[in-house]
């Protein structure tokens, strides 16, 4: 089993713990981290903990700090294909209060272009993204395709490449929502379109207060219309999903959760491996139960500890 994952926005992820978090005070905590993130990296790195070395890490990295990104990742096991663009690899900032158990996380954009040479710079760059992904799309499987893309790239990009995996016949989970996912939906049908409740009906136009029934029945229609997956996370409140219109769901069990960041990208790595191990089983038709199944534990071990995207800690 091959897969790619395609992360448009690398991070340095800092995670610090603090015994208690206390607003407008001097905060001094008790341990820190550096690891290299990003939803699809997250993703990328679970997948390796699955199965090593079953998966490709395409990632544009700002260049001024890329080394330091790529040298985090390979720490992981992974081998990363680096674009390098101008500017920097942004940073995001997980704040953990043992006492209270609430996690803040703080996001911190990429910077704008600087002028005309960085704007040329990101044409070549994109060309070189293009390629490297058409590269690994020949020996995989599946491209994971995760998060936003920053606004340096053209906008219709991320369609660009969804509609490249497609035509070559490589089963695409996509999780990012809203225009960019109905841009895609123009061009091409995702196999698996995994996101959360709120970005499901932010995207198709249902209220944000309907009941489950409502949900259940909206996700069923849609994936019927679309004749593929819909997997709808809902954290504690467990998962719903829809194959070509019959309808999944599954419970999350009592979890201790530490750092519930990444529990996404962890989940889409477990349920892109079941579904894909299950397809070749079965002549084709994934096994959405087991999938999901997968999807959950790995999720579920992924809040049990305080590095992103992970199975353990390490």
């Amino acid at each position: 089993m091959k897969i790619t994952a395609l992360c448009m926005s690398s991070t340095i992820q800092r995670t610090a713990v603090f015994e208690r978090l206390c607003v407008d005070e001097v905060n001094r905590s008790v341990r820190y981290r550096l690891d290299a993130s990003g939803k699809a990296v997250n993703a990328a790195r679970v997948l390796n903990q699955l199965e090593k070395g079953c998966v490709t890490l395409v990632c544009p990295a700002g260049k001024e700090n890329k080394a330091e990104f790529s040298a985090m990742a390979k720490k992981d096991g992974l081998k990363p294909v680096i674009i390098a663009v101008p500017g920097r690899v942004r940073e995001c900032c997980t704040l953990l209060d043992r006492e209270s158990g609430c996690t803040t996380e703080l996001v911190m954009d990429e910077p704008d272009l600087a002028g005309e040479a960085d704007k040329k710079a990101v044409l070549k760059a994109e060309k070189r993204l293009i390629s490297a992904v058409q590269k690994a799309l020949k020996t995989s499987d599946a491209l994971l395709f995760a998060g936003t893309s920053p606004k340096i790239w053209a906008p219709d990009l991320k369609t660009r490449i969804c509609k490249t995996a497609c035509d070559k016949g490589r089963v695409l989970l996509v999780d990012f929502w809203g225009k960019e996912l109905l841009n895609v939906l123009g061009v091409c049908t995702p196999a698996v379109i995994k996101i959360n409740a709120k970005e499901f009906c932010g995207t198709f136009g249902l209220s944000a207060s309907c009941s489950d029934a409502e949900l259940t029945d909206a996700v069923c229609a849609k994936s019927r219309e679309l004749q593929n997956c819909i997997v709808i996370t809902r954290g504690k409140d467990g998962t719903i999903a829809s194959f070509c219109g019959e309808a999944f769901s599954y419970p999350v069990g009592r979890v201790k959760a530490v750092n519930p960041i990444g529990c996404g990208d962890s989940f889409s790595s477990g349920f892109l491996y079941e579904y894909l191990k299950t397809s070749f089983l079965h002549g084709g038709k994934p096994d959405i139960a087991a999938a999901l199944a997968k999807g959950t534990y790995c999720a579920a071990r992924n809040a049990e500890c305080e590095k992103v995207g992970t199975l353990y800690e390490v």
